[in-house]
């Protein structure tokens, strides 16, 4: 739609997911990623991806990357914590890893980012740590802030906070 085409749909399959406690459905376990592109310009770092594969082949040379990303939900000290009392304070916090495969997978050093619901800022977090331009949009105030205090600046370029 809208001239998009799917390339591959990442299944982020969760390795310590949260049980589910009411008993009565699955444990709710996996995401999607969806990989879009536009037009005949896309990237797609094929040897960046293969290398940054966790999974070996038996003489451990790298291996071609799949469609399932095997990686454990935010814990320890990459999970943003509030000093006071200690808890997340975004519930839903992507890991830095998947994030370096998409941004590294998916584009090169100086292009922008787009996340239109950053959240605790683990996109712009990652792309600026891979010279990387990057556009996020969030509306909560709170998490707003945490993004400034993450990436270390009070005055945000290409951050939107508004109420719709």
């Amino acid at each position: 739609a809208n001239g998009f085409e799917v390339k591959n749909i990442i299944t982020w399959n969760k390795t310590n997911a949260m049980p589910n406690v009411t008993r009565r459905v699955l444990t709710h376990s996996t995401e999607f990623v969806i990989w879009a592109v536009k037009g005949k310009g896309w990237i797609f770092n094929y040897a960046i991806l293969k290398e940054l594969n966790p999974e070996r082949k038996q003489d451990g040379t790298s291996k071609q990357m799949k469609d399932v990303w095997n990686l454990p939900l935010v814990q320890g000290k990459e999970r943003i914590r509030d000093k006071k009392t200690n808890k997340a304070v975004h519930p839903t916090q992507k890991p830095e890893e998947m994030l370096k495969r998409i941004i590294l997978g998916f584009s090169n050093e100086r292009d922008i980012t787009l996340d239109p619901f950053a959240g605790s800022g683990t996109t712009p977090f990652v792309a600026k740590k891979y010279n990387r331009q990057y556009v996020g949009i969030e509306k909560e105030e709170k998490y707003v802030k945490i993004i400034q205090k993450r990436l270390g600046s009070r005055q945000l370029k290409g951050f939107i906070s508004k109420d719709f």
